[in-house]
């Protein structure tokens, strides 16, 4: 877990230097990305529905997202879960856009 949870800080770090200028839904879309390459996807998507709304602001709207619902958030995980079988180690570089060290 705490591999994880370190993971996940440097990469968030990585989306907020390389990519401030751009808007939540592409942040996002970068954040899963680069969960997918590092095979953190099911992880990362566990440790943002136990994130405070201000964590989850800097991506998706507090208000209007499927981390705050249990029973949606569970099914999404178990999805992804499946996810980390899949090679990602030469993602298509411009989906990371401008992420630094990945």
């Amino acid at each position: 877990l705490e591999k994880t949870i370190i993971c996940y800080i440097n990469g968030v770090r990585s989306i907020e230097k390389g990519l401030s200028t751009f808007g939540k839904e592409s942040r996002f879309q970068s954040w899963c990305c680069l969960a997918c390459k590092l095979h953190l996807l099911s992880d990362w998507f566990k440790l943002l529905s136990q994130c405070s709304d201000a964590c989850l602001q800097q991506f998706y709207d507090p208000l209007n997202n499927c981390f705050r619902q249990e029973k949606l958030t569970q099914f999404i995980i178990n999805i992804l879960e499946s996810v980390k079988d899949f090679d990602f180690a030469h993602l298509e570089p411009a989906l990371l856009k401008r992420l630094a060290g990945v």
